[in-house]
């Protein structure tokens, strides 16, 4: 009887040595590359009149996080607010690089300011604070989360009112 035990606790470490085995074999050693980039939401806003977008990963000592830059020229006739909202949902779109705990986020056109950017911001429930006195504003990814839904959210539609060109 005792032999059988053997026996059995044997194969059954074979099988476990065989199933654990398989699972490191099968794994992918290739990071998958990503299926929406920056560089299609970049283009994605773009396509609206004298405005662009800009984004990459940035780090804050071990912190991860995105800085984000949207410009309108004089070129620019539609609704700033609409403008913020749509390049802020194409970024929450993407999903090359994650948004780590927020946004660094800087709105640059004729007559914004970091006090105007944050009301453009507040009309959308998107809290934020100014950096460091500076330019630009940190957006909490929870908030983000709760207007456009969990990262990556889905695609945004180009409002028809921001007019794409072409």
């Amino acid at each position: 009887m005792r032999t059988s035990t053997i026996v059995r606790s044997g194969i059954a470490s074979v099988v476990l040595i065989a199933v654990l085995s398989g699972c490191a074999i099968g794994a992918p050693s290739a990071k998958r590359s990503p299926s929406r980039s920056l560089a299609t939401v970049e283009a994605a806003v773009a396509e609206v009149p004298g405005a662009t977008f800009s984004a990459a990963r940035a780090w804050d000592g071990t912190t991860a996080y995105v800085t984000a830059t949207l410009k309108a020229s004089d070129a620019f006739t539609g609704d700033p607010a609409q403008l913020v909202d749509y390049s802020l949902a194409q970024l929450a779109s993407q999903d090359e690089v994650d948004r780590g705990r927020f946004v660094r986020f800087a709105f640059e056109a004729p007559g914004q300011t970091v006090e105007t950017t944050r009301a453009l911001l507040a009309s959308l429930d998107v809290d934020s604070d100014q950096y460091a006195g500076g330019s630009s504003l940190e957006l909490a990814s929870s908030d983000l989360d709760k207007r456009y839904g969990a990262w990556p959210a889905a695609v945004p539609e180009l409002p028809a009112s921001l007019g794409a060109t072409g």
